[in-house]
């Protein structure tokens, strides 16, 4: 079948905020007034030309030791110093690239919106090679043991990649619903095996030497008369903590899931597609509304719930020192308390909105936006900043 078949390209109900005159979606919620206690002190900042525009894009750069590495749909990588902000290399691949930047310090993997897997090295002089795959990559590739990639495609194909001639080892392919969210999860690592996320509701865990699975539970079915009452796609990040893998799917459920077994410890009803993150007591999510909550990590209680950006469309919620930061539809950076939900700091990065949820490097917050300027900031207690927005 074709790919267009599959996929819900921009279901504003459930992303982001739709453009048409007819649109009828929820408008994002006014923000409030709080005594800030804390401020986002800018570092530096840049425009790395790697807009997606208006497309629903999950672009996610590659965080190194020292480098950050970014993407564009257009297909240019930009290389930055973390230190300073400045540019070490601008390459220019001239394909529409849709997936996020994988690899290693080495070789950086970046997926096409017409199928192709590069590896370009980190000298950003040469392409290693460039693989066919099956169709779309929405995900970021993801290296085990620094000789296989392993890739996500549109139709739902999970494919092993030899890393150095970037031959396709082995691909395992299942049927995905007639209508899904644009979107993929990317595989998350442990030892010996990956888990990953079905547009089906299910999750996976496989071994990343041959493809063997070595279990497959639902952790949501799909319920509804309407193909978009059964969308239930887990396409937000899953997070493993010890021999436990956080997953949320959307109209579905949240849970916790023992991967030696692959047997649900806790769930709770929930829907979300921007994933979870993982503290040593909470785990933390938004969702569909754009309400953030923080449940009990042993047992999925909710902890505390914060309400005040709904409808804004906000990432997924990362975790810096004793905060909770997400980026929203207009742009703007909210941070909170990971206690109890209260807001500590906001400053406006880019009017054209924040779709990548924001990157923490040790002291240093991340935030690339829709239109491609990357800015580092800290939070800090003394620092005044202004509230004004960066870019114009």
């Amino acid at each position: 079948m074709k790919l267009s078949r599959y996929f819900l390209l921009l279901f504003s109900v459930v992303l982001i905020t739709a453009c048409g005159d007819d649109d009828n979606t929820e408008p994002p919620a006014e923000l409030t007034e709080f005594t800030q206690t804390h401020y986002l002190a800018l570092q530096w900042s840049v425009s790395t030309d790697d807009s997606i525009e208006q497309q629903y894009l999950f672009i996610e750069p590659l965080l190194l030791k020292d480098r950050i590495v970014t993407a564009g749909r257009n297909g240019r990588l930009n290389v930055y110093e973390l230190e300073d902000g400045d540019e070490l290399a601008d390459i220019k691949l001239d394909i529409p690239l849709s997936g996020g930047v994988g690899g290693s310090e080495d070789v950086w993997l970046v997926g096409s919106r017409n199928g192709e897997l590069i590896a370009v090295s980190s000298s950003g002089e040469d392409i290693l090679w460039r693989t066919r795959v099956p169709s779309e990559i929405l995900a970021r590739p993801v290296v085990y043991n620094r000789n296989i990639v392993l890739v996500r495609t549109a139709d739902g194909q999970i494919l092993g990649v030899d890393m150095k001639p970037g031959k396709i080892n082995w691909n395992y392919s299942k049927t995905i619903p007639a209508l899904t969210l644009r979107g993929s999860s990317s595989p998350i690592m442990s030892r010996s095996h990956f888990y990953t996320g079905l547009e089906s509701g299910r999750l996976i865990a496989m071994s990343p030497i041959d493809g063997e699975v070595a279990w497959d539970m639902a952790l949501t079915v799909p319920e509804g008369r309407s193909e978009i009452q059964r969308l239930v796609d887990i396409d937000g990040k899953s997070e493993l903590y010890g021999r436990v893998l956080y997953a949320a799917s959307y109209h579905g459920r949240i849970a916790a899931i023992d991967v030696t077994r692959g047997q649900i410890l806790w769930a709770r009803p929930f829907s979300s597609n921007t994933g979870v993150s993982v503290g040593t007591d909470a785990v933390y999510s938004s969702d569909d509304r754009s309400h953030i909550w923080a449940l009990d990590r042993n047992n999925g209680a909710t902890l505390w719930k914060q309400d005040k950006l709904q409808a804004r469309s906000i990432t997924r919620p990362v975790i810096y020192k004793d905060f909770l930061v997400v980026g929203d539809v207009e742009g703007y950076v909210h941070v909170m308390s990971r206690f109890d939900g209260h807001f500590v700091a906001r400053t406006r990065v880019d009017s054209d909105g924040i779709l990548v949820p924001p990157i923490v490097d040790g002291d240093r917050l991340l935030v690339l936006t829709r239109s491609g300027y990357l800015a580092a900031f800290t939070i800090d207690e003394s620092a005044v900043y202004t509230d004004e927005e960066l870019f114009d």
